[in-house]
């Protein structure tokens, strides 16, 4: 497991706060399906049949892209089906996750196009037959994390791109299991849902949520190091480690905060720079690389992998200096310099306010990208205008900005090589009044 906590060198403090960087993405996961479990069960598909609006603060950095549909599948019982129809030309992804937070499949125009699909999500070790028409997809856990995006083509498509959504279906399929079934994830008090934001807030009862997902979700062997490392200071699959002796578990509480500080500094550097800006070419998949895979939770759980999706995070204006709406400013794709994405894919700049919330104006209008009616200059290169007050002369291209500091997110969705190289990078910020 990684080192470099603050606890003394070998000691169980120390084994613990690597313990809590291993566990952070699975006990946030866990806690990300609780909610979930709460409002929607298992099994079953929760469509959001709406854009986000500044009145959106569930999540940060809410996107105005795409309607989200959301499952959690339990395949205890065997495999979950999940049928999508013909999209057309509408960019459509089901990502799937394990619940150490692993992509293991992206379904949808990436990969499988525009024609209708059945999709066999089976759990871990099944055998069984396959239906004919039915494509099979092999889950590393028993619990799954299906996280859907189905793109809008402004306001007029929203009716349409619905249309398209309700024809998703999730369903068991009754086809059994295989062999031995591990016990599901402990029941969820709903009056008192975990925060997925802070797994650190139980203290060592983090540990015994780690052993509660270590039970329902046998890890892979790659991690048995880590489970042996665990296993020595008292954390062991379908355990309460919080209740051992005072020593141990004053060590867990111990590792808890030296970890917690480990994970929040990793996050802080877990972004690649491109540009001026910061780009999340490292989520997806993570292999044996615990302290990335806790870091990309606290920056984005759920991120996708980046032949998927990138996404960039503003930096400071050409100046070095923060961004604000006191100021004008404006962002220059060069011709030919857009966000590269495949032509079945799509690009937008989206404008938050300190917090990461959209920001409320008069246009109602949240982000610019491929889809806009953006005025093009003479050379073929696009201006973005930002600032709290429109620019004269400048309205198609102005992306409403608060009176206070700012932040922008690029999203390039199906980026090609030059994104995906860091070859390509967003252009720097100008202030210009």
């Amino acid at each position: 497991m990684p080192t470099g906590s603050a606890a003394p060198a070998g000691s169980a403090e120390e084994t613990a706060a690597d313990g809590y960087v291993y566990g952070y993405s699975p006990v946030a996961m866990a806690r990300t399906r609780a909610d979930h479990v709460c409002h929607g069960g298992t099994n079953a598909l929760l469509n959001v049949p709406v854009l986000s609006t500044p009145l959106s603060q569930s999540v940060v950095a809410p996107n105005v892209d795409t309607l989200y549909s959301v499952a959690w599948l339990d395949l205890r019982e065997g495999p979950v089906q999940l049928t999508l129809p013909d999209t057309t030309d509408r960019y459509v992804v089901f990502e799937l996750l394990d619940i150490y937070s692993n992509v293991f499949a992206d379904i949808g125009t990436r990969l499988n196009g525009s024609q209708p699909g059945n999709y066999l999500i089976t759990p871990p070790g099944w055998n069984g037959t396959v239906p004919a028409g039915t494509t099979a997809v092999a889950a590393p856990s028993w619990d799954v994390w299906a996280l859907g995006r189905t793109l809008v083509n402004g306001d007029e498509d929203l009716s349409a791109a619905r249309a398209v959504q309700r024809q998703y279906t999730v369903a068991t399929s009754g086809l059994g299991a295989s062999g031995p079934v591990p016990p599901a994830l402990p029941p969820v008090d709903c009056a008192n849902p975990p925060d997925p934001q802070t797994p650190n807030d139980g203290g060592a009862e983090f540990f015994d949520e780690l052993a509660a997902v270590l039970a329902a979700d046998p890890p892979p062997a790659a991690d048995d190091p880590a489970l042996a490392a665990l296993a020595s200071i008292g954390v062991v699959p379908g355990t309460t480690p919080s209740t051992g002796d005072p020593a141990t578990v004053a060590a867990l509480e111990a590792g808890v905060t030296a970890g917690e500080a480990e994970v929040q500094a990793a996050a802080e550097n877990v972004l690649v720079p491109s540009g001026s800006w910061l780009g999340s070419f490292n989520g997806g998949t993570y292999g044996t690389d615990y302290l990335v895979r806790s870091a990309v939770a606290v920056v984005g759980l759920g991120a996708n992998v980046p032949q998927e999706s990138l996404y960039y995070w503003s930096g400071p204006d050409l100046d070095g200096e923060p961004l604000t709406g006191a100021h004008t400013y404006r962002m220059r794709f060069g011709a030919g310099q857009l966000p590269p994405v495949d032509a079945a894919g799509f690009w937008s700049v989206t404008m938050y306010d300190e917090e990461m919330f959209l920001v409320p104006n008069t246009l109602r209008r949240y982000a610019l990208g491929d889809r806009s009616d953006l005025t093009v200059n003479a050379d073929g290169s696009i201006d973005i205008y930002l600032s709290a007050t429109p620019p004269a002369g400048h309205t198609a291209n102005w992306l409403p900005a608060p009176d206070g500091p700012f932040n922008l997110m690029i999203r390039a969705y199906i980026p090609t090589e030059p994104a995906l190289t860091n070859a390509w990078h967003p252009p720097a910020i100008e202030m210009i009044s």
